[in-house]
Parts: structure tokens; sequence; C-alpha cells
């Protein structure tokens, strides 16, 4: 399962743009984005990011079959399992989310897990391993998702169950609408956006599907797991 839209990657990849503010440095500070094919460094507007405080603690996520597991926030200091997974992902994997190859996948995540830019949470086997990995990054009053699942543990509810905790932080933070952009025969990704529970668009963009969800001030955010003990 894999969502991508982000300003980096419309800036490496593709065209259309819904907002040149966001990806930015808080504060009116100005940032200049890596390419991870290769393109130089182009600048983004600032953009201030909005102060998340709720859904942050860590969480214990059980699968059907009784594997355990944890969904908690991601930082800076979580790049190095981040990019291991990414060296287990298959090619087809990250070109359905990075929508083209990624030739240094470390650059990208330096940005995508500063939280100055947004939000990222992971699923964590019990050794530590990252299985899966989202963010939720400011866009204006809208905000992106973005997931990556590594293979193996594909179709098991992980991306889902992030989509649903990044959701309610968009909700915490006061944004009207998440969206994600993939390919429209990522079956894995349209089915965890319907089941966000919230009124979605589909629309064709630049040969991509973007899928937003509105959320209705006030709505009920969808459940997440129980805390995480001794997090």
């Amino acid at each position: 399962m894999t969502a991508s839209r982000t300003r980096l990657e419309r800036l490496w990849h593709r065209p259309f743009r819904r907002s040149d503010r966001r990806c930015a440095m808080p504060e009116a500070q100005g940032t200049r984005l890596p390419g991870l094919a290769g393109d130089p460094y182009r600048p983004a507007r600032p953009h201030p990011a909005p102060t998340v405080r709720a859904g942050e603690a860590a969480s214990r996520l059980s699968l059907p079959d009784g594997t355990g597991l944890v969904l908690r926030p991601a930082g800076p200091d979580d790049k190095a399992a981040a990019l291991a997974m990414h060296q287990r992902c298959s090619p087809a994997a990250l070109r359905l989310r990075y929508h083209g190859p990624v030739r240094d996948a470390g650059r990208y995540l330096d940005h995508l897990l500063d939280p100055r830019h947004g939000r990222s949470l992971v699923v964590a086997a019990p050794d530590g391993r990252i299985l899966a990995l989202g963010h939720l990054m400011w866009d204006g009053g809208e905000a992106e998702l973005a997931v990556l699942v590594e293979d193996a543990w594909q179709r098991r509810g992980l991306g889902l169950a992030l989509l649903r905790r990044l959701t309610a932080a968009a909700r915490a933070a006061g944004i009207g609408a998440v969206y994600a952009v993939t390919q429209a025969a990522n079956a894995g990704l349209v089915a965890a956006m319907r089941g966000l529970a919230a009124p979605l668009d589909f629309r064709h963009e630049d040969g991509t599907l973007v899928i937003t969800a509105t959320l209705a001030a006030g709505a009920a955010a969808a459940p997440t797991p129980a805390p995480f003990p001794g997090r």
C-alpha cells in the first residue's frame, strides 16, 4: 500500500501542484529541497506548521492473527531504521510510493522526518524494525497523506492504521481535508482511504489519482489503538 503526492515528489516527478507553501521551514524561513533522482535543489515557500497535541503517544497494534506491533510517532532518530525498511521494499513498492525511482532515500527522509514539515508515524515490530511508515504533510488548509508498507506486511491493516492515526492528527490540528495521490490501480490504498469513514472525492490529475477526504468539523476521529505501556 502506498500513497504519495508530496511537495518534494511534485517538484521531482510531476508538474502539477496544489500549493507552493508546503514542505517549507516554519516561521517564515525558506528552505531548499533535494531531488532524489539527481535534480537540483529547488526553493519552497515558507508555511507555518499547525500544532498537533493529540494522538502522539505510542500504541499497541494487534493484527487479526495475534501479531503484536507498535504504532508510534517517528522523527529524525528513526532515519536509519526507516532507510533499512526502504532497502527491504521492492522496486515496485517504492515506485508506487514515490512515482519514480528512488536514488537517495536518505536525503528524502531527512525532510519527511523533520517535525517542522508535518507528522510521521511508524508501525514497528517488537525488535524495533520499522514495517510501515506514514506521513502527514502540511499543505495550507489541507494536508497530504503518504504511506509506505514493507512488501511482506502489506494487506494486513498497517496502512489503514497509519491513515486513521494521521487523520486524527489532522483533525486535532484543525485541518479540513486530507488527500493522497496514487495510481488508479492501487486498490490497497483506495480501500484504506475508504476505511477512514469520511466523504471521499476521487479525481484524476496528470495521470495520477488524487483521493481527498473531507474532515467534518467536530467529527469523531477513527478509533486508535490502546496506549502502549511504558511509552
